[in-house]
């Protein structure tokens, strides 16, 4: 009888010791295999993110004013292929009045506009402005229109008072960021990045106008930066 019970609790013992090492090892293997898998969840991320592709601007219409203009040397050097249609002093309503200089839309492959801080007091200035990029998504179907955010003048700006003179910048921009809203191509960017001080003036300039020579570079990568950075969304 003895050796009866003693058998039974040996082979009683024995099953609780296997169903603990089963239990053990289930659990372990769960939380390996969870490890696992997010492991694996990182890495397709990281490497979708090291993947995106880079909007490539050769090819690109850049338009605009002396910012574009003196921006021209950069930008073909980067984009040999890219038109660049600037000039220096003018408002929007000279490019609505020779739109039809401007290539054709197989010719192009975007658009990057900089526009409006000459006459940014001027009651026709916005209304030209809104003109431009209306006529800019007609032509330019099937294509991207990027339209960049005015700079604002810096403190040694002398042709009116830079503090009121930013301040209608500022609302210049606001305007023109909700408009651009209208559209599905058409995305409003800042390429100020690094160029405007914390208290809100152009940085590097020479005349309180335009961006220094040496700072052009810095520019152009703040403009392939901004866009590059819309499109991994």
């Amino acid at each position: 009888m003895r050796k009866r019970k003693t058998k039974f609790w040996v082979a009683f013992s024995i099953l609780l010791v296997a169903a603990g090492i089963f239990i053990f090892t289930a659990k372990d293997l769960s939380i390996h295999g969870y490890d696992e898998q997010t492991s694996k969840e990182d890495s397709v991320s990281q490497s979708t993110n090291s993947n995106v592709e880079k909007v490539n601007l050769d090819g690109y219409l850049f338009l605009g004013d002396s910012y574009t203009f003196l921006l021209k040397e950069t930008i073909e050097s980067h984009n040999p292929k890219a038109s660049v249609c600037a000039k220096s002093g003018v408002e929007p309503v000279y490019w609505n009045e020779n739109f039809n200089t401007l290539p054709d839309n197989e010719q192009v492959n975007g658009v990057v506009l900089l526009i409006g801080v000459n006459g940014v007091t001027y009651d026709d200035n916005l209304p030209n402005k809104k003109m431009l990029i209306d006529s800019l998504v007609e032509k330019y179907q099937g294509k991207t229109i990027y339209v960049q955010k005015v700079f604002p003048v810096g403190e040694n700006f002398e042709n009116a008072n830079p503090v009121t003179f930013n301040a209608a910048i500022k609302s210049h921009n606001e305007e023109i960021e909700n408009y651009c809203q209208k559209y599905d191509n058409v995305i409003f960017i800042d390429s100020t990045k690094d160029l405007v001080t914390d208290d809100g003036y152009l940085k590097y300039t020479y005349d309180g106008l335009h961006i220094s020579t040496d700072k052009q570079e810095v520019f152009y990568n703040n403009i392939e930066d901004a866009i590059n950075n819309i499109n991994q969304f």
